[in-house]
């Protein structure tokens, strides 16, 4: 048996293992290849991942995969120039694992007014065979990180050990997933942003200083203008419960996402009040 075909084997086993596709489990095991490339690079202390790619290696692909990688950048500029330089220089790396990456395009991504950055969009193949896949990796700068970033030991996917990066702590992801929730309002197009906020707050329930993530909540909303947020959360939660768009948006996210489907939407929105109500009596 081929090394693709055995590689395809184990692909199958580990998606049958988690319930999600094998697609999903190829994308991420590409994005693993560029991210330890990344680590043994030059800018391992200026790449702080952040995102969808981390939440789901904090709390499994079971309960959460994604597509792309989101990273911020610090103590290197961020041009298009800057970053294809940088992207060239990581996927030239060689390792032993048959991958090979090739960079398709850099382009400015400025969706909200929160940040600008740039989207690497490349392609990563096993072997030199048809078992590729296409990735996106969003950097990003301007991003005042609180509290600050951390090492982080991330465990591979098909291998029993873990390499060491920067990365958001969950108080970070948590404080800028609600802030975004609540300064976007029923006007929100990312029901994934409720799913992390109801998993990281059930995954670390006990560990939460509520007056670290309340400065974190601060900072953020101060850095994008939103500090309205602390005084109308009531409000705001309220309108999203009540919008037939915002739950018709969480009921395709539930088909599309099947860790999703028990998790009443109505719910998370109760979870995010509580919360902040906490700051009342800190």
């Amino acid at each position: 048996m081929s090394n693709v075909m055995k590689f395809k084997a184990l692909i199958k086993k580990v998606a049958k293992e988690k319930q999600i596709t094998a697609q999903s489990i190829l994308q991420n095991f590409m994005l693993e290849r560029f991210l330890e490339r990344m680590s043994l690079s030059s800018y391992k202390d200026k790449f702080i991942l952040k995102g969808g790619f981390l939440i789901a290696s904090i709390a499994g692909l079971s309960a959460r995969s994604t597509m792309d990688m989101d990273a911020t950048i610090k103590g290197y500029p961020v041009t298009q120039k800057s970053i294809e330089s940088m992207i060239s220089e990581i996927i030239d790396i060689q390792l032993n694992d048959e991958v090979a990456f090739v960079l398709s395009s850099i382009k400015e991504i400025r969706e909200t007014d929160d940040y600008a950055g740039y989207r690497a969009a490349l392609k990563g193949e096993y072997a030199n065979s048809k078992l590729a896949v296409d990735l996106k990796i969003d950097i990003t700068t301007g991003d005042s990180i609180s509290p600050k970033e951390i090492k982080y030991s991330y465990p591979l996917l098909f291998e029993n050990r873990s390499i060491s990066i920067l990365a958001y702590s969950f108080v970070t992801v948590l404080a800028e997933k609600i802030e975004t929730i609540l300064s976007r309002g029923d006007q929100s197009t990312r029901p994934r942003d409720y799913y992390d906020v109801f998993l990281l707050l059930k995954l670390f329930e006990e560990r939460i200083d509520f007056s670290v993530l309340f400065e974190a909540i601060h900072k953020t909303a101060t850095r994008r203008n939103s500090v309205f947020i602390f005084s109308d959360y009531p409000n705001i939660l309220d309108s999203v419960k009540h919008s037939k768009e915002m739950q018709k948006r969480w009921e395709i996210y539930q088909y599309e996402y099947s860790y999703a489907q028990h998790i009443i939407f109505d719910d998370i929105c109760d979870l995010i009040k509580t919360i902040m109500d906490k700051e009342k009596v800190l």
